[in-house]
């Protein structure tokens, strides 16, 4: 089920929209008088399936959220009540789940839970909601977890907080169950759901937003305003973006061989289920206890994997496009 499109209930081509709504936002209000965007508006709709949002806690679900609103014209939700994203224009994040109203709607699924939970799987499958169709957000984990800590220290979507909390005993505490928690996620939902889910690489949505928003929108099953997507060129943010972000390695190597062996099983499950997504760094050399050696290409795109205890090398080659080559390094 892996990427198939969502057949959606559209009246005159267009998802539906509640007559009755009155939660109405402009998303470039602020615009001069004479420009074409001043007069795009989002609304609730209704009758709409749900279609789950799922990803690691700032993975770059708020900005995709702000994406997808604007270029349907329909708010997004969360299972969560968000006021701050409320007043900054997400008016669907009130909104009941499951009342039709939403296109999509946002969940961080099994972040929170503790170790118990990750070895109960029944309860992590019930968690799951298997027979929605989601949206699969991912982002590397070790830029994940970071800015997960800014967002959790900060109390604030566009928080910055003292580089000393990533050297304290605390973060590194609570390091594998951040991970774990990662990696359950995304795996659950690859290999629990019985609904189309689509994959969104966070990076390849930072390198190619509108062109991976359009593929969030066939899959949606949802038809493309270009007139919407023209105003997205100029308006590509939205109001929750992290300024000055400086970047950052907290990690022990230990850590960084734990972050490469949670990143090859899900790297190795998308390959498995033809998905695409690939995470490189250029001239990387990365030590793998239990498997190996990786080398990425001085391309970005070219990678041996040599498994341990063997002469045998794997290559892995990614397109311009991510549609191989499916390998996972940090």
């Amino acid at each position: 089920m892996l990427h198939d499109q969502i057949e959606q209930n559209l009246v005159d081509g267009q998802l539906p929209l509640d007559p009755k709504g009155k939660e109405v936002w402009k998303p470039w209000k602020d615009d001069p008088p004479s420009s074409p965007c001043i007069h795009y508006q989002n609304r609730l709709g209704v009758d709409i399936g749900p279609v789950r949002l799922v990803s690691f806690p700032c993975s770059g679900n708020t900005w995709l959220r702000y994406l997808v609103e604007s270029a349907t014209g329909v708010f997004t939700g969360a299972v969560y009540n968000d006021k701050r994203l409320y007043e900054g224009g997400y008016r669907g994040e009130l909104q009941h789940p499951n009342n039709g109203k939403t296109v999509l709607q946002k969940t961080h699924a099994s972040t929170f839970h503790t170790k118990p939970y990750l070895s109960d799987f029944k309860k992590r499958y019930s968690s799951i909601e298997p027979f929605y169709p989601a949206v699969l957000l991912v982002r590397n984990p070790a830029s994940a977890i970071i800015s997960f800590n800014k967002i959790m220290v900060s109390k604030n979507h566009t928080g910055q907080i003292n580089e000393q909390h990533f050297h304290d005993e605390v973060f590194h505490r609570n390091f594998n169950i951040w991970l774990s928690n990662w990696e359950a996620l995304v795996l659950d939902r690859l290999l629990g759901s019985r609904a189309p889910v689509f994959v969104v690489l966070y990076e390849e949505l930072v390198a190619r937003p509108l062109h991976t928003l359009r593929q969030v929108l066939t899959f949606l099953g949802t038809p493309v305003d270009e007139g919407r997507m023209s105003c997205l060129e100029v308006h590509l943010e939205g109001k929750f973006k992290r300024e000055g972000s400086k970047q950052i390695d907290p990690y022990t190597p230990e850590e960084k061989n734990y972050i490469v062996a949670a990143t090859y099983k899900v790297n190795n499950t998308l390959q498995m289920l033809a998905a695409s997504v690939l995470w490189t760094r250029a001239g990387t050399v990365v030590g793998v206890n239990g498997w190996g050696n990786i080398d990425v290409g001085s391309d970005g795109r070219t990678l041996q994997v040599v498994r341990a205890g063997t002469h045998n090398q794997d290559d892995y080659t990614c397109t311009a496009t991510n549609q191989a080559g499916v390998i996972v390094i940090v």
